[in-house]
């Protein structure tokens, strides 16, 4: 008996009459003219235990993986067997000179003369020597070093040694390491709570002999949370351990990063005001230190510091304005900052030591040094490790979500264990030769990429750039004022708040909102660390708390289709089948909300069992439950189904009846039983055939007592009803 018979039999009882019977069958066609979907039930012969299969499938796919590369390794050429170690390989055999060349020189250089300054400065914020960027990126590099409370020679050799590396061993083409604002601020607030003393350095290009010291302590911790990250980074890589970032959502990286980009922002606002005061961790506090200070305000300083901001922000609109034309604009920005400020000093023939316009003043000449030496032993390793994981981890996401970025719109392909290698090896070496941590950075990747960056021999023209301006051109860079290094940080920090992404957070997704704003304001006012683990808490919890309140549908036929629907969603075309109730469950069945759908669920029985009793529907007689969402069910879930459901409904005459449910969770309902207690043949492939199921039986409850007027074999759906009578494949139970 079809569909259509059940409804033309039910349509008598209530009076239905013929017109409204004849335009109900034009929108719905009989179940005998559509071909079942059969479902492969597993077999409890076949049926191991679940330690057992899963053991056999991880010892399967290890051995299958095996077997693929030993087919896949006799077939190699030695140039591609190098690109499995050396991924430089890849692009160095069959590189076209004469197309790639010229680009690839082009893009090195603009990223070159964009990064020294800036290196240098986030350096300083480090809280190393501002050189430390350039072994990071000229102009930028020197800003950078600033910014991690190291000397400024720092972030020049952040863009040297760890820029080749990445160049042989990472696998974008177009990715830019070096030094970057946000690790450089997370290194800068990390160590200076470690090393006693340094909280008081203002200035580490310029030392007496008790700073000295304890700049020498301080520097060694960068190098040894450099090593450690960079072990980090290959620990992860080698045991393919990526999937890690996934715990820093999309919400919450945005929010740290503008919460990030204000404290960074504010940090640098003392150059501009031309007084220096130890850096705090919050914006409330540097707020205040800022007033205190007000009697230092140096109007030359702060004339110059704001014509240089408002000089890059000017070139920042025109570059994103008329990008085509103009592009270049940006990336010389920090370089014609920095330059503008050396000769605005060298022309007023200022006293550098006792002066209106404070320089940088020291930044030694030559190549960076070996500092493996500086490795072991760890003397604050207790705070180092965590620190170190914070710090990779960040770089990690930021690294390889601009990788991914680029090798998309350039139509190619990144491994990203092979990119996470890369990034380790690094820093490996950068740790080695006087380097702090270095990841890809979304300005020069930008840069890099619009110049037209072909392959990674481009980050070997930066470094030689970087390399050409150590040997030869750091007593001209020891000229560049500090209000130029805090412009070009700030100019940098308004392309890092991301105010866009929280504007369309909020029309979009409330709880994405709250998680950005719990990063930002988190960052801002409770410091780096604390901010980033709160902002993760509270998006792991708005997870769970979203799993354990999942939403419940009640799905009816739409018009026309075999395909059910959302009543509420489809309202007037989704109908319900008399005596049939089909609730769509929309998360997996887990211990943490099997009490709440199953809470749910009884609500909606007790709401149909109402109607039934007053006559405004029929007797319910089937509960279908779609299980097509739920991706994974647990031994609770399994419990709550079997025993919760389905044994205590069977007492009330209502049988449940499961549909969609994948390979996975038909496994766990197999092992634990709850096929057996459900029966085996009230489970279908999709919800369109089990409501044909069970509107083709003849009706069975009478009121709503669970009372029944027919066998127990007459409630079982024969074969050829449940798969359609041209199927010719039955599933084996």
């Amino acid at each position: 008996m079809g569909f259509f018979s059940s409804i033309r039999a039910r349509s008598e009882d209530t009076a239905i009459d013929k017109d409204k019977t004849e335009a109900f069958k034009q929108q719905h066609r009989p179940i005998q003219t559509r071909q079942r979907l059969p479902i492969k039930l597993p077999n409890a012969n076949e049926v191991g235990s679940s330690a057992g299969e899963e053991w056999r499938a991880v010892k399967g796919a290890v051995k299958s993986s095996g077997n693929g590369w030993k087919a896949k390794k006799s077939t190699l050429k030695w140039h591609q067997w190098l690109a499995v170690f050396f991924p430089c390989f890849e692009w160095i055999i069959g590189y076209d000179w004469r197309r790639n060349l010229a680009w690839d020189l082009l893009a090195g250089c603009s990223v070159g003369f964009m990064v020294a300054p800036q290196g240098m400065s986030n350096a300083t914020l480090a809280g190393v020597p501002s050189v430390l960027g350039l072994y990071g990126i000229v102009p930028q590099g020197m800003s950078y070093a600033t910014l991690a409370g190291v000397p400024s020679v720092w972030g020049l050799y952040g863009a040297f040694i760890p820029v080749l590396m990445y160049s042989v061993f990472g696998s974008s083409r177009q990715l830019a390491v070096g030094p970057v604002a946000v690790t450089s601020l997370l290194i800068g607030n990390g160590i200076k709570k470690v090393v006693p003393g340094s909280q008081f350095i203002t200035d580490p290009n310029n030392l007496d002999s008790f700073q000295f010291t304890v700049q020498k302590r301080y520097n060694r911790s960068v190098t040894q949370l450099a090593f450690l990250v960079s072990i980090l980074y290959t620990g992860i890589g080698v045991l393919r351990l990526g999937f890690l970032i996934r715990f820093l959502s999309h919400p919450v990286t945005t929010g740290f990063t503008s919460g990030a980009a204000v404290i960074i922002g504010m940090s640098q606002f003392k150059y501009i005001l031309g007084y220096n005061v130890p850096r705090k961790d919050t914006l409330h506090e540097q707020i205040s230190v800022l007033v205190e200070h007000g009697n230092l305000f140096n109007v030359k300083e702060f004339g110059m510091g704001m014509s240089l901001l408002a000089f890059l922000i000017c070139l920042m609109v025109l570059s994103k304005r008329y990008p085509k034309r103009l592009f270049w604009l940006a990336p010389l920005g920090p370089m014609a900052a920095a330059v503008i400020g050396i000769i605005v000093v060298v022309v007023g023939r200022f006293n550098y030591l006792g002066a209106p316009i404070k320089v940088v003043l020291n930044i030694p000449k030559g190549l960076p040094g070996v500092t493996v030496k500086d490795w072991l032993p760890f003397q604050y390793v207790d705070t180092l490790v965590p620190l170190a994981f914070i710090v990779m981890l960040v770089d990690m996401l930021e690294s390889t979500s601009i990788a991914r970025a680029l090798a998309r719109k350039n139509d190619y392909k990144i491994s990203y264990d092979r990119e996470i290698i890369g990034l380790g090896v690094a820093n490996f070496f950068g740790a080695a030769f006087n380097s702090y941590t270095t990841t890809g950075s979304f300005s020069r990747s930008a840069v890099n990429n619009a110049s037209g960056a072909k392959t990674q021999l481009a980050g070997v023209f930066t470094a030689l750039i970087v390399m050409a301006v150590l040997l030869f051109l750091t007593p001209v860079f020891a000229l560049v004022p500090y209000n130029a290094i805090g412009a070009i940080i700030i100019a940098g920090c308004t392309t890092l708040f991301e105010y866009k992404v929280a504007a369309q957070l909020w029309r979009t997704n409330f709880r994405d909102f709250l998680c950005w704003l719990a990063a930002c304001l988190g960052v801002c006012f409770l410091g780096v660390e604390l901010g980033l683990g709160v902002s993760i808490g509270l998006s792991l919890f708005l997870y769970v708390l979203e799993t354990a309140f999942p939403h419940l549908a009640i799905l009816g036929r739409v018009d026309k289709t075999d395909l059910a629907a959302s009543t509420k969603q489809f309202a007037g075309t989704a109908k319900t089948v008399p005596g049939v109730l089909a609730l769509r469950l929309d998360a997996p069945m887990y211990f943490g909300n099997v009490q709440y759908l199953e809470d749910k669920i009884d609500s909606f029985l007790e709401e149909a069992e109402l109607d039934a009793r007053e006559g405004r529907a029929a007797p319910l007689e089937f509960l279908v439950l779609d299980l097509t969402p739920s991706s994974h069910i647990d031994s609770s879930g399994c419990h709550t189904i079997g025993v919760e459901l389905a044994a205590r409904l069977a007492k009330k005459g209502i049988q449940v009846v499961l549909a969609g449910p994948n390979s996975k969770v038909l496994r766990n309902l197999e092992r634990s039983g709850v096929l057996d207690e459900v029966g085996r043949e009230w489970v279908f492939s999709n919800v369109a055939d089990a409501v044909d199921a069970c509107a083709a039986l003849p009706k069975v409850r009478v009121d709503g007592a669970g009372s029944s007027s027919g066998s127990e074999d007459g409630r079982k759906p024969d074969l050829e009803l449940k798969l359609g009578k041209d199927a010719a494949v039955k599933p084996s139970v």
